[in-house]
């Protein structure tokens, strides 16, 4: 099955790879699991219900005919305040996995953008090589027929044919770049490349907004309410059994019936419990230091991505007017040629220095939309 044609756009490229990410399937069995045990704690009883069957007889002994059978239904109770714990645990993990799941999806969308924009800088960079390959080829073609008409040196002709090859070399190496930029974008959306056009500037958002923000901040609610759980649960759940009994002593007697109610409440033991208290409070605490650290990179790398995006602006001003410079000075500097007032290397020279110029100018056209793109990404916006 073929690629789609070039026309989808960023947020149709996000959605493909986020389709063919190997993440998703464990963040909604996550989910999944948040879900079950959410169910779990709605339910009557915190465990399945146990059925004791029992038969006594003296046939191994003196054999007088006593029988005796007997059945038991157990059934689990919850401990004080523990289904509502426990519900609330299940909401707490599940609201925590479905922010993940954001954050995840963040950072796809971010390996996106890095991805489009590194192709856009290799097709920018290809369509520079091709148009001085095309100039170079035209001045090779200039050269051999002034050559031939003993107008110039043999020796411009080389010269000129040389540029033209290594023109060539280029574009081949630029070729090379872009398909393989192409390929790993391909690889990462099962899509074709769309067109990167600079996405819209935004205002900073709420800082609290940001999916990785409120990932950490709901990972600390999660572990609060596991930890609630943990401290309510300081013994094994008492369960109520329902007896009934029918037994006779001997083959002459009727079978008598007995039905009983039996409580059972487990002791709660210090050495059982305080393990599990200690991983649930390291949980806590390891949450919140991670909740602290995660506004510490967020707010670091806002700083950086709006440093960077300044930066970017400012190169693509300076590399404009460095581009106009040289290509007003390769106009002067062919003019004189012309005229025979300076040889070809100093032409040639003055058209690399233009071409390099143009070069740069494009890269720096193509830095300032992926600044933006990142400028976007640190503050937790999708496309």
């Amino acid at each position: 099955m073929g690629l789609p044609a070039q026309g989808q756009t960023l947020r149709d490229a996000v959605e493909g790879a986020w389709r063919v990410n190997p993440d998703i399937l464990a963040l909604e069995a996550k989910r999944d699991q948040a879900i079950a045990q959410r169910g779990a704690g709605e339910a009557l009883v915190p465990a399945a219900p146990a059925v004791t069957l029992r038969h006594v007889t003296d046939y191994l002994g003196r054999n007088a005919g006593r029988r005796e059978y007997e059945a038991e239904l157990g059934v689990p109770l919850w401990l004080p305040g523990q289904g509502t714990a426990t519900t609330r645990a299940a909401d707490a993990l599940l609201a925590r996995t479905d922010a993940e799941i954001a954050v995840r999806r963040l950072a796809v969308t971010g390996e996106v953008r890095t991805a489009l924009w590194q192709v856009a800088l290799a097709e920018r960079r290809a369509d520079v090589a091709k148009q001085r390959l095309t100039v170079a080829r035209q001045l090779e073609r200039d050269t051999q027929r002034t050559a031939k008409a003993g107008e110039t040196s043999e020796a411009d002709h080389q010269l000129a044919r040389a540029e033209a090859l290594t023109a060539a070399a280029d574009v081949r190496d630029e070729e090379l770049a872009l398909e393989e930029a192409r390929q790993a974008f391909r690889t990462l959306t099962g899509l074709a490349v769309p067109k990167a056009t600079p996405e819209p500037q935004i205002g900073d958002p709420p800082l609290h907004q940001h999916p990785a923000l409120q990932a950490a901040r709901l990972g600390v609610r999660s572990a609060q309410a596991q930890k609630q759980l943990v401290d309510l649960t300081t013994r094994d759940n008492p369960e109520v059994g329902l007896m009934a009994r029918r037994e006779r002593d001997a083959r002459e007697e009727r079978f008598g019936t007995i039905v009983g109610l039996s409580l059972r409440i487990p002791l709660s033991v210090d050495a059982v419990n305080a393990p599990k208290r200690a991983e649930a409070a390291t949980e806590l605490v390891r949450s919140e230091a991670e909740q602290a650290t995660a506004l510490r990179t967020v707010e670091a790398e806002i700083r950086r991505a709006h440093l960077a995006h300044q930066a970017a602006s400012e190169r693509l001003s300076i590399a404009r007017d460095r581009a106009a410079a040289l290509k007003g000075r390769l106009s002067n500097v062919d003019r004189a040629r012309r005229a025979g007032e300076i040889s070809l290397v100093e032409f040639v020279r003055a058209q690399a220095a233009s071409f390099e110029a143009d070069l740069a100018r494009a890269t720096a056209d193509v830095q300032v939309g992926a600044a933006r793109a990142r400028l976007n990404q640190s503050l937790g916006a999708l496309p």
